[in-house]
C-alpha cells in the first residue's frame, strides 16, 4: 500500500509519500505508475516555471519513496501543489486498497 501525507507549516508545504500500491506486478501496477507520475510532474512544473524556480525546498524522489517540500509564496504555486493533493486524493477514493492519506 502506498501512503501519502500532506504537512502545511506556515507558507510552507511537505508531501511525502511511501511505499508500492500493489495492485500488481512491478511494471504492470498502473495505480503505483499513476502516484509516480503525480508526483514527478507536480515537482518538474514547479521547478521548470521560472518565476517560482527556488520555491522547492527539498525534493527526495528514489524507489518507493517521495518527498516535496515546497515554499508557497505565489498563488501559482499554492495551485500546483493542491492540484497533486486533489489527484492523489481522487486515486484514494478509486483504489481504497492500495493508497491512502495519514494525517
Amino acid at each position: 500500500m502506498t501512503t501519502y501525507s500532506i504537512k502545511n507549516k506556515g507558507n510552507e508545504v511537505t508531501i511525502e509519500v511511501k511505499g508500492h500500491a500493489g495492485y500488481a506486478e512491478k511494471g504492470y501496477d498502473i495505480v503505483c505508475a499513476s502516484i509516480s507520475m503525480a508526483c514527478i510532474m507536480t515537482a518538474n512544473l514547479i521547478d521548470k516555471i521560472k518565476e517560482i524556480r527556488y520555491n522547492i525546498l527539498d525534493l527526495v524522489c528514489e524507489d518507493g519513496y517521495f518527498r516535496l517540500q515546497v515554499k508557497q509564496s505565489d498563488a501559482l504555486t499554492q495551485s500546483i501543489v493542491d492540484n497533486l493533493v486533489e489527484t492523489l486524493d481522487e486515486l484514494q477514493k478509486q483504489y481504497p486498497k492500495y493508497i491512502k492519506i495519514i494525517s
